[in-house]
């Protein structure tokens, strides 16, 4: 996709995260200069994770960004951020913001868009993705500002149609089609060798050719409870089952104990970029029964079919699963007996597991982060060139 810049003047744009992920910044080095070709400038601000983000261990820098240090602010049990960004953002023609109504700059920012001073653009999911009743005030402050900021870039078509449905104007709507970096992942994954799978398979002591694999922060929606007795019934099918996790969080302590007590369970904590690959190069499934995300195109560059169920609170991301055909989606929600069965249905079925690969190999073509920062740089251009939204209420 070829973008331009409409103005002969230098426009300057700021993006405002409440920390930078490591998946995000191939993203971030690819846009910049995508914005630079058509006369813009990006800045972009990013703090460092807090609390259960922290316990990720997933943070990472931008080398041209501006590290600031945010402020937690504990308000009625409820945890509030200050981003002590705003003198350089309102510098800014346009700035760009996570929809979140815990993070307390965003409102400046909006007031500043209501008094005509600078235009706000939100990126998000479009709803909240939880398991737990979200904040009443919160949410409504949140549907409140997406109605009337001057642009959205959604995750993707399902977010669209997320802030459609709040009565946002479609026209004004960016589905920039939130991906990683799978080419990359794809070529490092064909990379692995015979002997670090063998060194893999050594070091954790596997024994069995059904194994399988947890990746991702571990908390509440993550349903950890679900899947550690789901695998005990698979273990119980299928005598040399074993299965990896990797990641952490605050409900790690789950994990944990149930490896102490299963020694076919084996805990790995955080591990990122290459240091993965030969435990998804491993594994024959990805098994994640609650809410899904970004993950779903590591199960796609790596050939690792996902396995999850039909929460209400998945990401946006989970619209990438087409159901039998490069994943699976098991309708028995509050059943770990029927997710166990569908696994051991799917490890036992050689032609079953070859053709939901074939749908991952496909699928890792269609979503990619080249296409997500064009997607988003001609988002930008356009929202720098479009009137102010007005008559929103």
């Amino acid at each position: 996709m070829i973008v331009r810049n409409r103005s002969r003047t230098t426009r300057r744009v700021a993006i405002v995260q409440r920390y930078v992920a490591q998946y995000q910044v191939p993203f971030f080095e690819r846009l910049r200069p995508l914005l630079q070709q058509g006369g813009v400038d990006l800045a972009l601000f990013f703090g460092e994770p807090e609390g259960g983000d922290a316990s990720r261990g997933d943070a990472a820098s931008v080398t041209w960004g501006t590290p600031i240090r945010n402020r937690r602010i504990s308000l009625a049990r409820r945890d509030l951020y200050w981003q002590p960004c705003l003198g350089d953002a309102l510098r800014a023609d346009l700035v760009i913001v996570e929809q979140a109504s815990k993070l307390l700059v965003n409102y400046v920012l909006f007031a500043a868009q209501v008094a005509g001073a600078r235009r706000l653009a939100f990126w998000g999911h479009g709803r909240t993705p939880s398991a737990a009743p979200p904040s009443r005030i919160g949410e409504a402050a949140k549907a409140a500002m997406s109605r009337r900021v001057h642009w959205w870039f959604a995750y993707n078509d399902l977010s669209a149609r997320y802030v459609r449905e709040l009565g946002f104007p479609a026209e004004r709507i960016t589905s920039v089609h939130n991906a990683i970096d799978t080419q990359a992942l794809v070529a490092a994954g064909a990379a692995v060798t015979d002997s670090e799978l063998a060194n893999c398979r050594a070091k954790l002591g596997l024994k069995g050719d059904h194994v399988c694999l947890f990746v991702g922060a571990m908390y509440r929606e993550k349903r950890l409870p679900f899947l550690i007795a789901a695998c005990e019934l698979i273990r119980k099918q299928v005598p040399d089952f074993e299965m990896l996790f990797l990641g952490s969080g605050p409900d790690r302590h789950v994990v944990q104990e149930a490896v102490a007590r299963n020694p076919w369970m084996h805990y790995l904590g955080p591990l990122f970029a290459g240091d993965r690959l030969p435990f998804f190069r491993s594994a024959e499934l990805l098994l994640m029964p609650g809410g899904v995300g970004l993950g779903i195109l590591d199960s796609f560059a790596l050939e690792t079919p996902l396995v999850t169920t039909s929460v209400s609170y998945h990401g946006p991301e989970v619209d990438y699963l087409e159901d039998r055909l490069n994943g699976v989606m098991v309708r028995e929600v509050d059943s770990p007996a029927a997710y166990a069965r569908k696994v051991v249905e799917l490890m036992t079925d050689p032609e079953a597991l070859a053709s939901l690969r074939a749908g991952c190999r496909r699928a890792a073509l269609v979503y990619d982060v080249e296409s997500m920062a064009a997607l988003f740089a001609q988002g930008i251009f356009t929202a720098l060139e479009a009137e102010p939204l007005r008559g929103r209420s």
